[in-house]
């Protein structure tokens, strides 16, 4: 596929302008208008950090030049790129973090993992597409969202370290700095690639839960639980040990309010699938399994299905992260 190439985005903010230093939030304030420029949304995060600055930042997120001169003209704030307003899906090629490993020869990372991927599938290939290097030193290969399609962020869903981000997500933009570190362009292309077919399809299909089958019976899941909550980033040990609680919680519950539960564990898990903390298809099938559990499958499984798509979907519109508040109203929604 053939991309247009542009002038480039700023590698980082120490070029320089008539022999002096261009400050930080010069470079950061020039890095914004070139991503609204290319018709994408931006937001401020915090000085040095990847948390939003503004609240309600995916919907206040901004292309207009004169918010952005007025915005990052006051400090210099790093760059969120809001993906649904957008139009975008980013993959995000992780490193490992301390003692994880894949399990599958030749995949030590994100990137070995998206090429093994590509190489078990016929006829995939990773398309150039703007790329960015991460303070991590991972990689966002940031790619425009086929149309019609209805993505929302990811956690491992496509495998190990790899991460999406689509609606209700957004990704740190170039020149930002964390940690020290800066997000920087890699290679030449500054316009993304519309995402493969390939990728569209594992993202899609693998979302699906289980349509037939009894769930896992209850220890294997207990044990899967156990292991993701040792996996990841500190964030999506969390979440999935909030899952854990859910699923635990769920499958104790008696007779008179199991559906209410069920309802609420499925909201609550949604909040962070919402957030890319949780991969939805293992939420559903671990939820399944306690509803499964604690009687509920046993008598209605459509229904459980029903209740369970009903509250997950209400919680993917509201992204929970950590140090964000749970909602707690039985139910969870409606």
């Amino acid at each position: 596929m053939r991309v247009r190439e542009s002038a480039p985005l700023p590698p980082h903010p120490a070029s320089r302008d008539g022999g002096r230093p261009t400050s930080q939030r010069t470079a950061l304030l020039a890095s914004a208008l070139h991503y609204a420029e290319r018709g994408m949304y931006v937001h401020p995060l915090l000085v040095g950090g990847k948390e939003p600055r503004w609240d309600g930042w995916e919907a206040r997120a901004t292309r207009d030049p004169a918010l952005i001169e007025r915005t990052w003209g006051r400090a210099p704030f790093n760059i969120g790129v809001a993906c649904g307003p957008s139009g975008l899906v980013a993959v995000d090629l992780d490193l490992p973090h301390d003692g994880e490993v894949s399990g599958e020869a030749g995949v030590v990372d994100g990137a070995t993992m998206l090429q093994a991927l590509a190489a078990r599938t016929p006829g995939a290939r990773i398309t150039p597409t703007l790329t960015v290097v991460t303070a991590s030193g991972g990689r966002h290969l940031i790619y425009r969202a086929p149309a019609g399609s209805a993505l929302r962020n990811s956690a491992r869903r496509l495998g190990f370290c790899i991460d999406t981000r689509a609606a209700g997500g957004y990704v740190v933009g170039i020149g930002s700095v964390v940690d020290g570190r800066r997000y920087t362009l890699e290679g030449s292309l500054t316009d993304p690639a519309v995402l493969p077919g390939w990728l569209l399809t594992l993202l899609t299909s693998s979302a699906e839960p289980p349509k037939t089958g009894r769930a896992p019976r209850r220890a294997e899941v207990v044990t899967r639980l156990r292991e993701l909550t040792r996996q990841g980033t500190r964030e999506q040990r969390w979440a999935y040990g909030i899952l854990r609680s859910e699923h635990d919680d769920l499958a104790a519950t008696g007779e008179g309010g199991r559906n209410d539960r069920l309802n609420l564990a499925a909201y609550r898990a949604g909040q962070l699938v919402g957030a890319g903390l949780l991969d939805q298809a293992v939420a559903e099938e671990m939820l399944t399994a306690a509803a499964d559990a604690c009687g509920l499958g046993e008598r209605s499984p459509v229904e459980v299905a029903k209740t369970l798509r009903s509250g997950m979907t209400a919680g993917i519109a509201r992204p929970r992260r950590m140090g964000t508040a749970a909602v707690r109203r039985t139910g969870g929604a409606a």
